[in-house]
This record gives C-alpha cells, sequence and structure tokens, in this order.
C-alpha cells in the first residue's frame, strides 16, 4: 500500500479538507467528524487501495484501514497541512448537528483513544505481576515487583491528569489547565484529607470530599466546563494579559466547582453506573453473556463500543474488578477461530493469505481484518462466530469471569484476568470461554460458515475491486476486478487441457477484437477474446456459473464458469459516461445463472444517439491460464452459438 495515495484519495474522497472538522484515528480505523456527512463517496472510498469498509456510528464516518492506520494517518495529516492537535480538537458548530447519543459516542472515543495504548499496556503489566505472584518468581516486598507495580499503577493513580489532558484536547481547551485541573483532584493534601476525613470548605461552603484518583466521569465533566469557560474568556480578555489571565481565572472558578458539586455528583453517577451494571449482570450472567457477547462484534462494526468504556472502566475503578469485559474478551477469539476455518478449508488463492493473515492479528487482538476481509463478506461465517461468541460469553458468565484492567483483545491481555489474589475459578471459566469461542467459531464455519464452490473465489471480491484515478480506461478498471477473481479458478483451468466452451451471449455481426475501438481490448491487454456490433439490445448467460460483478453502471459484466472460465462482457465503448443510464441489469453479484439467462438489456437507439459506440467485447479475462483460445472473429452470430473455445 502506498500510504501516501491512499491518504489523498481518501481526503478527496470524503470531501476535502474543508468538509473536516478532526479526525483521529484507534487501532484500525480513520475516525472522521465532518461538517457535511452526505459528501462522502462511500463507494469509491471502498475502491481505495487499503481499505477494507466505511461505516457511519456515532456521528462519525469510519474509514477502516487495518493495521496500516496510522501510517494513513500521518499520510492524511500531512497531506491536510494539520498537526495532530489541531486535528483532534473539534470545531461541531460547523458541522451538523448530531444526535445525543452520537455526541456522547463522538465524546468518549474522542477523550479514550489517545490513551487506550498505553492503558492497555499498564492493564497487562498488572495482570502480568499478578501470575507472577502467583507462581511465586515475585513478591510484593521485592523492590522489582515495586517499581514494576509503580509502572503499572501510575496510569490509573493519576488517571484524572491524563485524561484532562485528553479530554481538553477533545473539547478544543487548553489540555495544561485540564491536566491541573485534574492533578488537583488527586493532589496529596486533598487525597490524605479524604483519608482521615477531615472537614474542608470553600469560602465557608462545606466540601464533599471524595477519593479522586482513578477516576473518570468528573475530569471528563470538569474538562468539558473548563473548555467552554475558557473559550468564554478569551473572547473578552484583553490580549495583553490574556496568556496568564485566562489559565488563571479558569482555574480559579472551574477547581472550586469541582470539588463542591461536579466531582460529587460525577462521583455518585460512577457509584450507580457500576450498581446497574452489576444488578443487571446479576439477574442472569449467564443470559447475559450469552446476549452481549453474541451481539458484541456487531456493536463492533458500528464503533458503538465506546459507549461502553466508560463503564468497563468504571467497574473496574468503583469494584476492582468488571465482569462485563469478563463474557465479552470471547468474541476476539470467535471471528479469529471463524477466520483459521476459511483459511485451512479454502482453495482461493487470493483469500487464503487474507484469512491467514487476519488470524494473526484477531490473536493479537485486531478483529478489523477478520471480519471485515472474511467473515463479514461471507456473511454465514460471522454468524457462525457470533453464535460461537454467544455460548462462550454465557460460560463465562456461569463461571464468573472478571476483568482486574483493562487492555485490548488477543493473547496479550489474558493476564488481565488473573484475580491479584490468585488463580480462581473465574480464570478457569474465562480460559475455557477463550478455548470455546476459538473451537467452536472454528468447527462450526468450517462446517456451515463456508463452502468452496465455483464461485467462492469471488465472494471476497468487493474488497479486491479498487477503481484507480478517474483517466484509467474503464476496460482496465473492470478487467482488473475480474480477473482479481481469476486465482481460485486458475488451478483448475491448468489441470486440464480439455476444450470448454463460451457461447455467445449476444446476437449480431463478428469483428475483429483487433478492430475494437478501444486500445485496452483491441491491443489484446485484457486477454483474447472476441467482438460483437449487437442487433438486439440484450446479453445472455455464455454458459452455466456465478456472476462475479456487475458494475453499478450496468454496462459491464465479469461472468466465472463452472469449470474455471471468467468471461467479462462490456457493453459499448465509454459506455460508462452514461451512468446507467438505458441499462436494465437481471442479476446482482454472486447470482448463480444458467446458459441463457437474460443478464442485461439496453438501448441501441439510446446509446448510439448518446455518440457512443455499442460494438462489445467479450474476453477470456484469465487468459494467461489457458494454452488455445480460439474466438470467431466475423460472419454473423446469434446468441447461445458458440463463440469462444478454450484449451
Amino acid at each position: 500500500m502506498n500510504h501516501d495515495k491512499t491518504a489523498k484519495e481518501i481526503l478527496s474522497a470524503v470531501g476535502g479538507n474543508d468538509n473536516i472538522n478532526n479526525v483521529i484515528h484507534c487501532v484500525t480505523r480513520l475516525r472522521f467528524t465532518l461538517k457535511d456527512m452526505q459528501a462522502p463517496k462511500k463507494e469509491e472510498i471502498k475502491q481505495i487501495d487499503g481499505v477494507l469498509t466505511v461505516v457511519e456510528s456515532g456521528g462519525q464516518f469510519q474509514v477502516v484501514i487495518g493495521n496500516e492506520v496510522p501510517k494513513v494517518y500521518d499520510a492524511l495529516l500531512k497531506t491536510m497541512g494539520r498537526s495532530p492537535e489541531a486535528s483532534s480538537s473539534d470545531n461541531e458548530t460547523q458541522g451538523e448537528k448530531k444526535g445525543l447519543f452520537n455526541r456522547f459516542v463522538d465524546v468518549i472515543s474522542g477523550v479514550f483513544m489517545p490513551v487506550v495504548g498505553v492503558l492497555s499496556a499498564v492493564g497487562i503489566l498488572k495482570g502480568l505481576l499478578a501470575l507472577f505472584i502467583t507462581l511465586g518468581w515475585l513478591t510484593e516486598e521485592m523492590s522489582t515487583y515495586k517499581i514494576l507495580f509503580a509502572i503499572a499503577d501510575a496510569l490509573f493513580y493519576f488517571f484524572p491528569i491524563l485524561l484532562g489532558f485528553s479530554a481538553a484536547k477533545k473539547f478544543g481547551g487548553n489540555p495544561f489547565i485540564s491536566a491541573t485541573l485534574g492533578a488537583a483532584l488527586v493532589y496529596p493534601t486533598m487525597t490524605a484529607a479524604y483519608t482521615d476525613g477531615t472537614a474542608m470548605s470553600f469560602l465557608g461552603i462545606p466540601v464533599v470530599l471524595m477519593n479522586y484518583t482513578q477516576s473518570v466521569i468528573p475530569i471528563i465533566v470538569a474538562s468539558y466546563l473548563a473548555a467552554n469557560f475558557e473559550k468564554w474568556l478569551g473572547k473578552i480578555a484583553p490580549s495583553s494579559i490574556k496568556m496568564f489571565f485566562v489559565p488563571l481565572v479558569t482555574l480559579a472558578v472551574i477547581t472550586p466547582i469541582v470539588f463542591l458539586a461536579v466531582g460529587p455528583v460525577s462521583t455518585l453517577v460512577s457509584d450507580y453506573l457500576a450498581d446497574g451494571a452489576m444488578w443487571v449482570y446479576k439477574l442472569s450472567p449467564i443470559i447475559a453473556g450469552l446476549i452481549l457477547a453474541g451481539i458484541w462484534q456487531t456493536v463492533i462494526i458500528f464503533g458503538l463500543h465506546w459507549a461502553f468504556i466508560p463503564i468497563l472502566l468504571n467497574n473496574i475503578i468503583t469494584n476492582g474488578f468488571d465482569p462485563i469485559n469478563g463474557m465479552l474478551f470471547c468474541t476476539t477469539f470467535a471471528q479469529t477461530g471463524a477466520a483459521f476455518a476459511i483459511a485451512i478449508k479454502t482453495r482461493d488463492k487470493r483469500l487464503k493469505p487474507i484469512a491467514t493473515s487476519a488470524t494473526i492479528a484477531g490473536l493479537m487482538g485486531v478483529t478489523e481484518p477478520a471480519i471485515y476481509g472474511v467473515t463479514l463478506p461471507l456473511k454465514k461465517a460471522f454468524i457462525m462466530a457470533s453464535i460461537a461468541s454467544g455460548i462462550a460469553g454465557a460460560v463465562a458468565g456461569l463461571m464468573g469471569s472478571n476483568a482486574y484492567g483493562f487492555a485490548a483483545g488477543g493473547l496479550f491481555g489474558i493476564p488481565i484476568f488473573i484475580n491479584p489474589s490468585g488463580m480462581d475459578t473465574g480464570f478457569v471459566g474465562f480460559i475455557l470461554s477463550l478455548l470455546i469461542a476459538f473451537g467452536l467459531g472454528f468447527i462450526l464455519t468450517y462446517m456451515f460458515g463456508y463452502k468452496n464452490t465455483a464461485g467462492s473465489a469471488s465472494t471476497n471480491q468487493k474488497h479486491a475491486e479498487k477503481e484507480k484515478s478517474s483517466n484509467t480506461t474503464s476496460a482496465s478498471i473492470e478487467s482488473a476486478n475480474v480477473s482479481a477473481t481469476a486465482s481460485a479458478s486458475a488451478d483448475t483451468a491448468a489441470e486440464s487441457l480439455v476444450e470448454k466452451t463460451v457461447f455467445s451471449p449476444l446476437a449480431g455481426k463478428l469483428i475483429p477484437l483487433t478492430e475494437v475501438g478501444d486500445e485496452a481490448f483491441s491491443s489484446g491487454a485484457m486477454g483474447q477474446g472476441a467482438a460483437i456490433v449487437p442487433t438486439q439490445g440484450v446479453a445472455y448467460a455464455p454458459f452455466d456459473g456465478v456472476v462475479v460483478t456487475i458494475f453499478k453502471t450496468k454496462h459491464a459484466i465479469g461472468l466465472l464458469s463452472e469449470d474455471g472460465v471468467e468471461i467479462l462482457i462490456h457493453v459499448g465503448i465509454n459506455t460508462v459516461s452514461l451512468k446507467g443510464k438505458h441499462f436494465t441489469s437481471f442479476v446482482s453479484d454472486g447470482d448463480t445463472v444458467r446458459k441463457g439467462d437474460k443478464l442485461v438489456e439496453f438501448d441501441l437507439e439510446g446509446i448510439t444517439a448518446a455518440g457512443l459506440d455499442t460494438t462489445t467485447s467479450v474476453i477470456v479475462s484469465n487468459t494467461a491460464v489457458y494454452t488455445d483460445i480460439e474466438a470467431k472473429q466475423q460472419g454473423h452470430i446469434h446468441h447461445g452459438d458458440v463463440l469462444i473455445t478454450v484449451k
């Protein structure tokens, strides 16, 4: 992948720099907040090299890239001429208004995304330390343990400082002001006063002291207030004193408000959230695990999982553990098991490496390549993996599995599920849920979720369709797309030297392919075949097989025969410019057709009146596979007559 080229194409397709309020990235996605959500050319973006798919959710336009997203993001910022800080500051007043839930998801993802990598790292380290204590490799009295624990615990202890910095960027405030607010919340004097029960007041108003170490909600609310108050002050403060006046007044006003009202109320809300989550969980851990784990990867597809992050973290901070993530963690292993099943079973040489790499990524906790590149396009595979997830989640719920830290999915996240007091049945159940998820995802997908067929090479073809620049000939684009499915049928064709017949899809006058007025066809660059000047505006299936692709403009159809011959039927020259006008299709991508089935109708007079040539090329797009191709070059032909013979 050319990261610079991909970034430029994405930028253009989302409406350009002027349409972007902000852009951030997570593990696998570019997340745009746009002024006009109708501007992006979704189908065009899906065809860009390196793009898996696009998702609109939570008020964001999300472009799913995969593991290469940090490099594409850096290239995008360079192309946009923005710094990371500028790109992550929101300016929603210029954009369209979002619903309350969409705004919430957008805020949460924007606040937590910058720290999630480090958050996962220290969570894993905490889990490893618990494992080392259990195995007797370390003790809590050892200096080595204390140093490592300081690293693992520092982020959680001083969480308000880091979240304050991140939240201010999201809200468009000064990150150092909000970080200072967070530092005040965990300042040793205030923490000691809470621990000792010391009474405190501010200007005679009693202060309800709370323990804000590891807290989440209070600093986010405080940062929002500070950012908006700071902006207002910036408008009225004299320029000569603005540099120190705005931070001074903001801190002097907002900090007491946080201690007097925001902190206690937010902490109370946090407690209620934790109690509510535990109440729902305790109603039936088995049903909770079955439902939540069963739908979790669907939630991730729409990017809505960020809405759950505060709940998961709040459970850990308030209760010391989180049972919800204990049930959800297995879902990445179910999708990974499904991808592995396809990697083992498929005979499609193009799909096999995609499924294999997706399996490796899934074991590392990144499931987007497995979902968007493998299971979701196959549909049944995604369903099988979701069923496996639900069953595994129910087992985790039954066994009382808990998370004692926060980490991304995958093998490296396993240690956070070890109870600091030692391994228990919850951890045993957790490991069992992972094995069930992976194993059952593999078995169900292998048996019911994927079937090798003549058309299996086209299963994931949409992700291989990459339209190039606008001045690339339409014929080149179409041939590249159809040829992307050649690998599976190549082996079949190469193994046999028997003759295979392609019947004419049209009625009309034959002309030599070299006389076609499009060099992409006449030169043979697209493959060998025949050309017909049609006398009737109907194209029929030239054999029994599968529709690999029919272009949205309906002027070109890619077909794969049951014995492995790939055909491109391109009606007219430059007819892509008609954008589907004068064409009516009767089939869709993936349809099975029999010889003589009607594929498409087209208005010969209308095409001619538009000044376009109706000459239709019928090309064997996997020409290189065969030892000999014989095509009729002259005379008249009826649809259903023998047109091409391949060996």
